[in-house]
């Protein structure tokens, strides 16, 4: 199995890292109501930084786990893939970071990057 194929593992696991940073932000966690909890988590907060980190997460996956596959199903260069799929998680590692920081225009940055990685993604796939 490809690299780039155990980034799509890690791009599944990066929202439930972001909302266990939410959930455990702060004292009172309700597992009995858990959305109701997050959605009280006070404005501009860590916590809500990171709920908003996840949605983001899962948005994003949705965008890289296809283009990993179509381009690994394309025949895209092995080497190519890898690193696009590195840059991309990189990416969002770093993208979560800022969230965590509070860093609003590195996030913006580092999501363009990223975005950039899946493009590259589909254009590798359509050259193959």
């Amino acid at each position: 199995m490809l690299f780039a194929h155990w980034m799509v593992l890690v791009a599944s696991l990066l929202p439930i890292v972001a909302a266990g940073v939410a959930k455990t932000s702060q004292r009172g966690y309700d597992n009995h109501n858990p959305r109701d909890f997050l959605e009280s988590l006070p404005q501009k907060s860590l916590g809500k930084r990171m709920v908003a980190a996840q949605s983001n997460s899962w948005e994003a996956l949705m965008m890289f786990a296809p283009a990993v596959l179509l381009a690994s199903m394309r025949g895209v260069d092995a080497g190519t893939l890898n690193v696009l799929a590195g840059v991309f998680i990189a990416a969002r590692l770093a993208y979560v970071w800022c969230y965590a920081k509070d860093l609003a225009s590195a996030r913006s940055s580092v999501w363009f990057v990223g975005v950039l990685a899946v493009i590259g993604l589909y254009i590798a796939a359509h050259i193959a």
